[in-house]
């Protein structure tokens, strides 16, 4: 049986590891879309180097700004994923993007397996029906719907791969968000919400990892918040234990997907910080998150 990955970030590349390995496939292939943003492709090359992945065709199209050559090379692979539907089985990170759905027109659904790409999997979910619906590989806790399959991410092979590690009562390890970068919230927010979360670990140290998509004249001005120190890492945060001896013993962010990761691979005590967006485009889906979450660990209000 042949399948097909089709990924465009670390974390969809490292869920299309786990589910080689979940499914013991033998015959694959992963298509790898590279977007041109320096720190996400560099970041999916460790992955294939670190994790020894074979069988993998790099496809390199621009993120943002596409020229020509970006779309001849989409034409031409939209004549390859023709192809596609003579796999026995395809793996989708990203549903929503455009260079997926040239693979989804051509599948039927029953050959398609989405993987979590961050918490989307969660909103993802509530908005199919019996009716349309794709199977799913998540991490996340998740209620099939009739004729649904959800098949289980444990994280169980790189749990294989990860050392024994001392976890540091005196630090906490935070996730950097690219909300401002999004136009969720303004960056003067984002700072004010740092400034209070500085105060409520106030005995603590902070270690700040910095999400990729974050801008350096951000970081700076969170670096000058007291018991604040920004890392910058050169690899995704799920595959912190493989390279360090100690980790802060709890995380806490937004709603940051690694929120959960890091819980559920690391055995970590998890805390989410919550913040204003009513007005924001995206609240129906950053509520059902927040509903997830709270499930999971303690929601934090810091505008109360």
């Amino acid at each position: 049986m042949k399948t097909l990955f089709f990924v465009e970030s670390p974390l969809q590349l490292l869920n299309a590891f786990e589910a080689q390995h979940f499914f013991n496939m033998k015959e694959y292939i992963y298509y790898i879309r590279l977007s041109n943003d320096m720190i996400n492709d560099a970041q999916i090359m460790h992955l294939i180097n670190i994790l020894n992945i074979k069988h993998t065709t790099l496809i390199k199209i621009n993120a943002k700004k596409k020229g020509v050559t970006d779309y001849l090379k989409l034409m031409y692979y939209r004549y390859i994923f023709t192809l596609t539907s003579q796999a026995d089985r395809i793996l989708i990170g990203n549903f929503e993007s455009k260079f997926c759905t040239l693979i989804m027109k051509k599948v039927p659904h029953n050959k398609i397996i989405l993987l979590d790409d961050g918490a989307r999997s969660i909103a993802l979910q509530d908005r199919f029906t019996s009716a349309y619906c794709y199977d799913l590989f998540t991490m996340y806790e998740i209620i099939p719907l009739h004729k649904q399959h959800i098949y289980k991410n444990s994280y169980t092979y790189i749990q294989t791969r990860l050392k024994t590690l001392q976890l540091d009562e005196k630090k906490i390890m935070f996730l950097g968000s690219k909300l401002s970068e999004a136009g969720i919230i303004s960056e003067a927010y984002y700072i004010a919400l740092m400034q209070k979360i500085s105060d409520y670990y106030v005995d603590k140290k902070i270690v700040y990892i910095s999400h990729r998509e974050e801008k350096k004249e951000k970081l700076q001005k969170i670096q000058h918040i007291p018991n604040i120190q920004i890392v910058t890492l050169e690899y995704p945060i799920e595959l912190y234990g493989l390279y360090n001896k100690t980790m802060p013993h709890k995380v806490s962010s937004f709603y940051s997907t690694a929120l959960y990761t890091l819980q559920k691979i690391y055995k970590l005590q998890a805390e989410c910080f919550s913040f204003e967006y009513q007005q924001s485009p995206h609240k129906k889906s950053i509520d059902s998150v927040y509903a997830y979450y709270a499930k999971y660990m303690d929601i934090i209000h810091l505008d109360d």
